[in-house]
């Protein structure tokens, strides 16, 4: 679900393209992630991925959940995707 959520905490400047790699940098052949540690630094990443959590348990779509984040966070800076 990360995956489809832009970030607003200016890490596009760092190669993210998602709330996800805010969290993970990579996956490796085998699926195992690498993690990045960006996002134990700030809590706009944080509260993103809370807020997609929260949603996805309440079982709204991909749709409304973008929608959700975009108009909550994109007051912050530029999205990353």
């Amino acid at each position: 679900a990360l995956r489809n959520v832009p970030c607003y905490c200016g890490c596009g400047a760092i190669g993210h393209e998602s709330n996800l790699a805010c969290y993970i940098a990579e996956f490796g052949a085998d699926g195992k992630p690498t993690f990045d540690d960006h996002a134990m630094g700030c809590s706009i990443c944080v509260d993103i991925a809370l807020d997609v959590m929260k949603m996805t348990a309440e079982g709204k779509s991909s749709a409304d959940i973008r929608q959700q984040i975009v108009g909550t966070y994109s007051q912050f800076g530029p999205a990353n995707q």
